[in-house]
């Protein structure tokens, strides 16, 4: 890092979720479903995209769960990249009539200078974490196998000290605790090995 490097950071207004919220039904691997769910309620709720089911069309945030686990992808095994990108698109789809007449972006990539410009645009980013089918078993990483909602950046411009903001989407301890859905930094290239991002744009959303 050059001396004087200036600090670059941005985080979005994005509300957690939690997949050990009471009723979730498959709480150890809700979370690709929580991220969907949380992903689309910022859609909703912030850029325009009220056409996407929030949680408001939903008892509550573990019913929108549920519903995405049940029909847009869930597993007991947890949910892969294609199956979230998939579910992402019926589940925004399912509701948009006709379909043709929105132009929906899903993107894959691992890159921290993209997710730094989807950030940018007011777009939250879903992050994959997966260390077991990238074969890196022996490798230290903040999570294994692990889906969260990528909601801002800090770092510096020369792209040192690169850092995913994410909401966590909840944690289970071994004595049965549980915290709600919060923030949590993440280093991006002690983690990139195992990574990857999902990017969402829908054209003609109001912003």
């Amino acid at each position: 890092m050059k001396h004087g490097q200036p600090r670059i950071s941005k985080k979005l207004p994005a509300e957690p979720y939690t997949q050990w919220e009471v009723g979730v039904e498959s709480p150890s691997s809700a979370c690709g479903p929580a991220t969907m769910a949380a992903l689309a309620e910022y859609w909703n709720t912030h850029l325009g995209a009220d056409f996407i089911r929030g949680k408001g069309h939903f008892p509550s945030k573990a019913a929108h769960i549920n519903y995405i686990y049940s029909h847009h992808g869930g597993r007991s095994w947890g949910m892969s990249v294609r199956r979230f990108t998939k579910g992402l698109k019926n589940y925004i789809h399912s509701v948009i009539l006709p379909k043709d007449q929105q132009k929906l972006l899903i993107t894959t990539f691992n890159d921290f200078e993209v997710y730094k410009t989807e950030i940018d645009a007011g777009r939250p980013v879903a992050v994959k974490f997966d260390k077991w089918f990238r074969l890196r078993w022996r490798g230290e990483f903040t999570y294994d196998y692990h889906w969260v909602l990528g909601i801002g950046y800090e770092g510096f411009e020369d792209g040192e000290r690169a850092t995913l903001i994410v909401h966590d989407n909840g944690v289970r301890y071994k004595d049965g605790r549980v915290t709600l859905g919060k923030e949590r930094r993440i280093p991006y290239f002690a983690n990139k090995d195992i990574i990857t991002m999902v990017g969402l744009d829908i054209a003609d959303a109001s912003r």
